[in-house]
C-alpha cells in the first residue's frame, strides 16, 4: 500500500524510530521525540544550536535530551506537527503561542502561517483578546484587522459578555472611543456594567450604589468626552439593571464629589455617517420646514440626506435603491406625484430589505386624495391603519411598551405645544406599538412583514418643533425629544439594512 509524503512525514511526529532528539517538556516532563534534520530545515535557531561546535559531540549519542520546562506539551506537540508537515490546526490562543515559538526559534514559515490563521480564526469570542495580544506585541497588521472586525460587529460584540467583560480597562476605553464604533448608548452602558460586575464582583455583592458609582468613576474619560450621559443610565433603570434612585444618587456623587462634567452623547456611530437617506417631502408651506426635518435626521451623525419634492416627481425603484432609508413626509397629498406607483415602488424597496419612516399626518389620513396608495397600502406594509386626523388635549408621551428599542434611546420626554395632532386609530395592522400618546393612541409603531424585509416605522405626530414655528399648537416643544425620535427612527431602519448586509458578508 503506497502512502503520500505527507502521510509518511506525519507518521514521524513524536516517533522514536530514527529519532536523535528527546525533548523533556513542561513541568510534568512530557517526552517528545524528534529528528534534528527536520528541525534544522525550518528553524534557524535549532540549526545553529544543533550544529554548533559544542553540540556535535553531544549528538553522537543515540538520543540527546533537551529540556524545555517553560513550554506546555500541547503547544510543543502542535509545533512539532508543523515542523514535519508544514500545517497544523490552530484554535483559540494557540495562534499566540505558536507565533511566540516562531519568534523564539526563528521560523519564518510559521510566522506566515500564524498570520493566515489569525485572519481566519477571528470571531466574536476572541477578537478582543486578539486585539490585546497585537497591542502587546506591536503587531500593527493584527491590530488593524482586530479593530476592523470589532467595528463591523460592534453591536454583537458589546453584547457578548465573555468577550467584552474579560477585557482590560485600557482595551474597553479604546474600543468605546473608536471613531466609527456603531453602538447605541444603552448598549454601551449595559456593557460597562457587565464588565464591572465581572471585574469586581467580589467587592459589590451587597452595595449596588457603590458598584455603579465606581463604574462611572472608572470611566470618567468617556463621560468627559461626551460618550455617556444621563439618558443611557435612565434606560438602564427601565430594563431593571439598577433602580432610578441608585442611578440618581450615583450620578450625583460623581458630578459633585468628583467634579465630572456630564454632557450629551455627541459622536456618531460606525456606519451611521455613511448612511444615505432620501427625504420625500411635500410641504406647501415651503422649504424651511423640510430643511428642519433634514436637520433633525442628521443629529445622530447621518451626513447624506437628499431632498426630493414628491409633489412633482417620484423616485423610481432603481433610484430608491441608492439609499439606505427613505423618509416620507406628505403635507399635501392631493398633489402627490403618482401615488400608486410610489406605493408600489416603496413596497418593493422594503422587500429588498431597506427601511422607510412614515410621518403619518396626511400620509395616512382616511382620504383618497391625501394618502399613499399602491402595494404599500393594499398589502399592509404600513404599521398603522388609515384613520381620521384628530386633535386631542392629551399631548405628551404616554406608555412606552418597548423601552429597550433603539428608537427610544435617549428619549425621556415628548410634548406638543397645545394639543396632539394625530391619526386617530388603534389598529396597527399586525405591527408593534413601541410607544403611545398619553391618550392611548399609537405614537411610534413598527412593522416588518417577513424576516428578510426591511422595517417600516410610523411616527404619528407632526414632525416640526417650536424652533421652526412657535405659533402653531400642534408642533412639539423644542426642549423635548421629538427630534431624537425622528433621528433614531431613520438611523434604526438604515442601520438595520447595513447590519444585515454585514451578516451576509460574514457568512
Amino acid at each position: 500500500m503506497s502512502h503520500t509524503l505527507d502521510e509518511i512525514l506525519i507518521g514521524y511526529v513524536n516517533n522514536k524510530e530514527f529519532a536523535d532528539l528527546k525533548f523533556v517538556v513542561g513541568k510534568k516532563k512530557s517526552i517528545f521525540y524528534a529528528h534534528k534534520f527536520f528541525l534544522s530545515l525550518v528553524s534557524t535557531y535549532w540549526r545553529n544550536v544543533l550544529y554548533s561546535e559544542g553540540w556535535e559531540t553531544r549528538l553522537t549519542r543515540a538520543l540527546t535530551e533537551i529540556y524545555l520546562p517553560e513550554l506546555e506539551p500541547r503547544i510543543f506537540r502542535s509545533f512539532l506537527q508543523f515542523v514535519y508537515t508544514r500545517s497544523v490546526e490552530i484554535k483559540g490562543d494557540l495562534v499566540f503561542e505558536l507565533r511566540d515559538i516562531a519568534k523564539k526559534y526563528e521560523i519564518e514559515e510559521l510566522f506566515k502561517y500564524c498570520d493566515e490563521a489569525f485572519q481566519k480564526s477571528l470571531d466574536n469570542e476572541n477578537c478582543i483578546k486578539y486585539y490585546e495580544y497585537s497591542c502587546k506585541n506591536k503587531l500593527e497588521k493584527w491590530k488593524d484587522a482586530s479593530i476592523k472586525y470589532i467595528l463591523d460587529r460592534s453591536v454583537s460584540i458589546l453584547k457578548n459578555h465573555d468577550c467584552f467583560t474579560e477585557a482590560r480597562k485600557e482595551t474597553v476605553l479604546t474600543v468605546l472611543k473608536l471613531k466609527k464604533l456603531y453602538a447605541f448608548e444603552i448598549d454601551i452602558v449595559k456593557s460597562l456594567i457587565n464588565w464591572s460586575k465581572r471585574q469586581k464582583q467580589k467587592y459589590y455583592q451587597n452595595d449596588e450604589r457603590m458598584q455603579l458609582k465606581d463604574i462611572l468613576i472608572e470611566f470618567k474619560p468617556l463621560i468627559k468626552l461626551g460618550f455617556l450621559d444621563f439618558n443611557g443610565l435612565e434606560q438602564v433603570s427601565n430594563i431593571g439593571l439598577y433602580s432610578p434612585t441608585i442611578i440618581f444618587n450615583a450620578m450625583m456623587d460623581l458630578t459633585k464629589k468628583y467634579k465630572v462634567v456630564v454632557r450629551p452623547l455627541t459622536r456618531s456611530g460606525a456606519g451611521i455617517e455613511d448612511l444615505k437617506v432620501l427625504l420625500l417631502a411635500n410641504c406647501r408651506r415651503g422649504q424651511e420646514r423640510v430643511e428642519h426635518i433634514k436637520e433633525l435626521v442628521m443629529t445622530t451623525g447621518i451626513q447624506n440626506v437628499d431632498i426630493m419634492n414628491c409633489s412633482n416627481q417620484a423616485p423610481s425603484y432603481d433610484e430608491m435603491l441608492k439609499y439606505d432609508a427613505i423618509v416620507l413626509r406628505n403635507r399635501n397629498a392631493e398633489n402627490l406625484h403618482n401615488q400608486v406607483e410610489l406605493g408600489n415602488d416603496l413596497a418593493q424597496y422594503v422587500e429588498a430589505g431597506k427601511g422607510v419612516v412614515i410621518i403619518a399626518i396626511n400620509t395616512l389620513i382616511n382620504n383618497e386624495a391625501y394618502r399613499i396608495k399602491g402595494r404599500l397600502q393594499d398589502e399592509e406594509f404600513i404599521p398603522l391603519q388609515f384613520g381620521e386626523r384628530v386633535q386631542q388635549d392629551s399631548r405628551e408621551l404616554g406608555e412606552v411598551l418597548v423601552p429597550e428599542h433603539e428608537i427610544m434611546s435617549g428619549v425621556n420626554s415628548f410634548k406638543t405645544k397645545d394639543y396632539a395632532h394625530l391619526i386617530g386609530t388603534h389598529d396597527v395592522r399586525g405591527g408593534t406599538i413601541i410607544a403611545k400618546w398619553s391618550n392611548g393612541f399609537p405614537l411610534i409603531t413598527e412593522k416588518t412583514k417577513e424576516e428578510n424585509f426591511g422595517a417600516v416605522v410610523c411616527l404619528n405626530f407632526h414632525p416640526c418643533s417650536t424652533k421652526i414655528t412657535s405659533d402653531c399648537g400642534k408642533v412639539w416643544l423644542e426642549n423635548t425629544d421629538g427630534g431624537k425620535i425622528i433621528a433614531n427612527s431613520v438611523t434604526y431602519v438604515g442601520m438595520k439594512w447595513h447590519n444585515k448586509q454585514k451578516q451576509q458578508q460574514q457568512k
